[in-house]
């Protein structure tokens, strides 16, 4: 019988993946068509690209080579490091991924459209997911390594901002004091083969206007986007999104900080926070949802270890369905439905807090007090 499963979920697997694998024959990607032209520009800010100086210097390596070569290559590359982020985070829980639970996973993996979206696009959050995930791998290993890596996703992508709090409240002060001296030489690097002009265009003009405004696009799925489509931009719905916002920080912040002392409950941490920043962002494209893998995953594992799961797991699949799916037509459906893609973040983000908070070392007089089970 386990071999059985193992079987079909094999099948499941493979056949997602090879749907996954028609957005390796697009004709077109429009995201990387946008970096590898956009990074000609004599100032790419003026022209679609919105990431940092970093990233333009990437983008010039590829402008190098012919387009229709270099956008296969980049889109191959783009499905290997979200199939090297997977593995990554199983060999971080010391699970097998080509076990039975590794292919329904990557199975469902395959079937996001997040996941689908990012590669039609040709957009650069694989790899940024790679980058992030690798830092809170060698982060558990207790290798410096780790705030290299998240200075980098910092300098190439600006994400994900929030998860400095788990570092700050466990005063790890050498890993922060690293992480800014690598953020602060690689930014200082894009002045060298970027030039001065745009790099401080970058931060004088353009960093500004990546931090405010709204996108009331379907595809925008944070808070952001649900209050701009259900309100009138005014001095209320302004309001209802900072009371949101400060309402999600504080209560992520609260329950970082309480579980501070408990090692095994870091990376669900980390979970949360990524979570907390797709929510409360200025905006979160469906794409920018790749990076729930990790906290759905870490949530999963979390969940496996529980006697009597299935209502959470159930939980978990209604989450994942909801940031999953994509509406085809989606004008055509009330507006309360559009934004289905934050109600299941808001639903992994629920789940996170309440396990976070439910496992969490109670302080009692600033001491430690060991929870009975």
């Amino acid at each position: 019988m386990p071999k059985a499963v193992k079987f079909i979920l094999g099948v499941f697997f493979l056949v997602s993946f090879l749907i996954l694998c028609r957005s390796l024959f697009l004709n077109l990607y429009p995201d990387f068509s946008q970096y590898y032209f956009g990074a000609k520009a004599i100032n790419p800010y003026l022209n679609g690209v919105i990431y940092p100086p970093l990233a333009l210097i990437i983008f010039h390596i590829l402008s190098l080579l012919p387009f229709y070569v270099i956008e296969k290559v980049w889109a191959v590359l783009s499905l290997l490091a979200l199939l090297a982020s997977v593995f990554l985070i199983f060999r971080l829980y010391k699970k097998q991924l080509f076990s039975s639970l590794g292919l329904l996973v990557l199975g469902l993996v395959c079937l996001s459209f997040p996941v689908k979206f990012t590669l039609g696009m040709g957009q650069i959050n694989n790899f940024i997911l790679l980058i992030f995930v690798a830092a809170i791998y060698f982060f558990n290993k207790k290798n410096y390594l780790s705030s290299f890596l998240l200075s980098l996703s910092f300098a190439v992508k600006l994400f994900p901002a929030f998860i400095l709090i788990q570092f700050i409240v466990m005063k790890k002060w050498k890993f922060l004091f690293t992480f800014v001296i690598f953020l602060v030489l690689l930014s200082v690097f894009a002045f060298i083969p970027i030039g001065t002009k745009v790099n401080l265009y970058f931060y004088q003009h353009f960093l500004i206007t990546l931090l405010t405004g709204w996108k009331t696009d379907y595809y925008n799925q944070a808070l952001t986007g649900f209050i701009g489509r259900s309100f009138v931009h005014n001095f209320f719905s302004v309001t209802l999104v900072n009371l949101l916002s400060i309402f999600f920080i504080l209560v992520s912040c609260l329950v970082v900080f309480k579980s501070r002392k408990n090692k095994q409950l870091v990376n669900m941490s980390f979970g949360l926070l990524i979570t907390l920043n797709l929510i409360v962002n200025n905006f979160s494209w469906q794409h920018h949802f790749v990076f729930l893998i990790f906290p759905f995953l870490a949530t999963l594992f979390y969940v496996l270890k529980m006697k009597n799961n299935r209502k959470w797991l159930l939980a978990l699949f209604v989450s994942y369905a909801l940031v999953s799916i994509n509406l085809v037509n989606p004008h055509a459906v009330p507006i309360l439905l559009q934004s289905h893609v934050l109600y299941g973040a808001i639903l992994l983000w629920i789940l996170e807090v309440y396990f976070i908070w439910k496992d969490s070392v109670p302080l009692r007089l600033g001491f430690p007090v060991k929870v009975r089970r």
